[in-house]
């Protein structure tokens, strides 16, 4: 057998081999790429899903804060409304009924400073002012809009001074008219607080069942990346390989070259 024939073959044979391997670490460097890729997206997609999941949440606190707020506040209104009441069931006892209207006045004043005084991040709660384009309260997420009419209970005020003050509590008719308004508005006010709870209760169940849909959402993609994270290792081994079976070939043919020179 001729040794250049041998020489040549061999030759060819490793070069054909070395190019082989070269192709297949090629090839794997290309799958690396995209599976880094897609990792990368994937891991973006869950950063974007997360953000907009907190500022959702965000937003729902907020309409709770408000419903409880506005709850309170009303609730210590109620207590100045049940000291007027108190006050006009006793006028009986005073020799002249519009001796009362002082003090009643008094809680009216503070009355009327809760509502102007009860906010959120600069937001009347229980005031509707006449510049605001909506006069409704508004919680709103990227899927969902929550609303509650804002009210206006300073009118409450106005309307129990007008009847106090601008009739003569001396007069059955006027004493008991007094009366039975400042009854209705005690239940207007109890309805109002009833909104705002089942308000901040609708909130709170919207809160529970996010959480509930973040969590799955959560396993769902660390799943995913497990996996994704795998195949990325997967395809950096296969490459890293691939460069080694190549770089040994080479080293053959350098050291058949020698020998056969």
């Amino acid at each position: 057998m001729d040794i250049n024939q041998v020489h040549n073959n061999q030759l060819t044979g490793l070069n054909n081999n070395s190019q082989l391997q070269l192709n297949k670490s090629n090839v794997s460097q290309k799958v690396s790429d995209l599976t880094s890729n897609e990792l990368n997206l994937n891991i973006s997609n869950l950063n974007k899903q997360r953000s907009e999941f907190s500022s959702n949440i965000q937003s729902l606190n907020d309409g709770i804060a408000i419903s409880k707020i506005a709850t309170n506040a009303i609730e210590k209104q109620q207590e100045h409304l049940n000291n007027i009441q108190t006050k006009l069931d006793n006028i009986e006892n005073l020799d002249n009924k519009n001796d009362i209207k002082q003090n009643i006045n008094e809680d009216l004043r503070a009355f009327n400073k809760i509502s102007y005084e009860t906010n959120y991040k600069k937001e009347s709660l229980l005031v509707q002012n006449y510049y605001d384009e909506n006069q409704n309260i508004e919680i709103n997420t990227s899927n969902q809009n929550f609303s509650i009419e804002k009210p206006n209970v300073s009118s409450f005020a106005n309307q129990i001074f007008e009847s106090v003050n601008n009739t003569d509590l001396n007069n059955p008719d006027n004493l008991s008219n007094a009366k039975k308004l400042v009854s209705d508005i005690s239940d207007e006010l109890t309805k109002l607080s009833d909104s705002f709870n089942k308000f901040g209760k609708e909130l709170e169940s919207k809160v529970s069942d996010s959480l509930k849909d973040q969590n799955v959402n959560l396993y769902k993609n660390s799943i995913d990346f497990g996996r994704e994270t795998t195949d990325f290792s997967k395809a950096n081994v296969n490459m890293n390989a691939g460069s080694l079976i190549a770089s040994q070939a080479n080293i053959i043919q350098e050291q058949s070259i020698r020998l056969l020179s």
